[in-house]
């Protein structure tokens, strides 16, 4: 197996989208020796492939040729912070009032990245971040880091950047989880029309990944006390994200009771609909956390029509384990 040095020195390639092609990430498994038939050694965890992830859109427009158009789940007009211009790689490209990126716009020789402008310290974050382009090559990835992340270091190679070291945490289109080097499956692909949805709790330290609306559970712990930002990188040529969702509040009983609804309200029903409360409440929650309170789109109904009305009206009645169908705490939770 190739030691860190060795990769080094192998020569990079044009990264672009093929359908017969396989682009190898070559992985270290921490020795300080390297192999001695220094052999080319794939991963036996997930690789990126040169030909584009599909069917796991957020929506139908990539099945039926709209995708240039396609604006499904961009509801928002506000943004609390945008992809910062000052913290980027030179192979980033920035539009939409910075909250689109477009890596190598040209072509990819290497790992390009972006951070975000807004410090994340102390309370509940909330993004999403759109993928706007076919999904392919070494590695796309969603995550976070600190200040000490080199966004620029990997320039010259393919790499998965987001969690290669100690000061990031990311999650790879493979589904894999990355930090420090090291790697675990985490949940399926994502591609182009995805949405990845990420929540950093500071007040617990965890951080959560959402696809498509549907949590997938805590992929990170022991964030506590860090300052932490939002960070993307891709390998591949002329590839596209776009944050399209991002919030911030302060921790409260407000927030930690709406956690508690979630996970007693069956999965496949919206909390605000089914529960009466206050007009501005409703209209405060809709605009702040809706992303937590609302449906997922992968569950069925299986409650009858008079268990779904006792919720609103307050019915007292004894719960069964089904009613817990809430955010799911992922295995591989660290």
């Amino acid at each position: 197996m190739m030691n860190e040095e060795e990769q080094e020195d192998l020569p990079q390639i044009e990264e672009r989208p093929s359908s017969s092609n396989l682009e190898l990430e070559y992985d270290t498994d921490g020795s300080s020796e390297s192999d001695s038939s220094d052999k080319e050694v794939v991963s036996p965890l997930a690789v990126g492939s040169a030909k584009p992830v599909k069917g796991e859109a957020f929506c139908d427009c990539y099945k039926t040729g709209r995708e240039k158009e396609c604006i499904c789940g961009e509801d928002d007009a506000y943004f609390e912070w945008k992809w910062d211009n000052n913290s980027k790689s030179a192979a980033s490209f920035l539009k939409h009032d910075q909250r689109e990126v477009v890596f190598h716009v040209d072509y990819s020789c290497g790992t390009a990245a972006v951070r975000g402008s807004q410090i994340m310290g102390e309370d509940q974050y909330y993004w999403e971040v759109k993928m706007t382009t076919p999904v392919y090559g070494t590695d796309m990835m969603v995550g976070v880091g600190t200040v000490d992340l080199d966004l620029n270091k990997y320039r010259h190679k393919f790499c998965s950047l987001v969690g290669r070291d100690g000061d990031s945490w990311g999650l790879s289109y493979t589904g894999m989880l990355h930090h420090k080097g090291h790697k675990q499956t985490y949940s399926s692909k994502f591609g182009q029309g995805t949405i990845i949805g990420v929540h950093l709790d500071m007040w617990h330290g965890t951080l959560s990944f959402y696809k498509n609306r549907k949590p997938l559970g805590i992929a990170y712990r022991g964030l506590q006390g860090k300052q932490l930002y939002p960070v993307v990188s891709s390998t591949a040529a002329r590839s596209g994200m776009k944050v399209i969702k991002c919030r911030s509040f302060k921790t409260s009983l407000q927030f930690m009771c709406c956690q508690v609804l979630r996970t007693v309200i069956p999965a496949h029903l919206d909390v605000l609909k089914v529960i009466d409360m206050p007009p501005g409440l409703r209209e405060f929650l809709e605009n702040n956390i809706s992303w937590l309170l609302q449906p997922s789109p992968f569950e069925t109904p299986t409650k009858s029509s008079s268990e779904i009305t006792s919720y609103s009206r307050g019915t007292k009645r004894r719960r069964s384990q089904d009613d817990y169908d809430g955010p799911s705490t992922s295995k591989c939770a660290r």
